[in-house]
């Protein structure tokens, strides 16, 4: 397993790419959303740092790092809570919900491992989906 980072818009980050995987493809409509809705921005990271990111996490899962008993695990809940439990800040828990939110839905579907992640992220922080969706 991967160490989890220490800077919270990194973290962020992570949880992003993680929505961004989850479903086991990565759509087009969902990287032309990171630019169309400024995600980079809004979690205060630079653009290229998020794409390197997505294409690290990739890599990371074609090289066999997440590979358990000859499937590829692309969603690790244990790795998950740990990400979310570095999050101590509630406006950036908000807004690193909010980015997964629209990411999820950007290819026209929110899948069972983006909701569970969505899910997992909201009861982690004691969330609701309107929570999320306020300003």
């Amino acid at each position: 397993m991967k160490p989890v980072p220490n800077d919270p818009r990194q973290i962020a980050t992570q949880l992003v790419v993680l929505t961004l995987v989850a479903d086991g493809e990565l759509a087009n409509r969902e990287i032309d959303a990171i630019d169309r809705l400024h995600i980079a921005e809004l979690l205060g990271v630079p653009r290229d740092a998020l794409v390197q990111a997505v294409a690290d996490h990739c890599k990371g899962l074609l090289a066999g790092q997440e590979i358990h008993g000859g499937a590829v695990r692309v969603l690790d809940l244990e790795r998950t809570e740990q990400l979310l439990d570095r999050i101590t800040d509630p406006a950036l828990q908000k807004l690193t919900c909010r980015a997964m939110l629209v990411l999820a839905k950007a290819d026209g579907c929110i899948a069972l491992p983006e909701q569970t992640l969505l899910r997992h992220a909201l009861t982690r922080w004691a969330l609701t989906p309107e929570d999320v969706l306020e300003d």
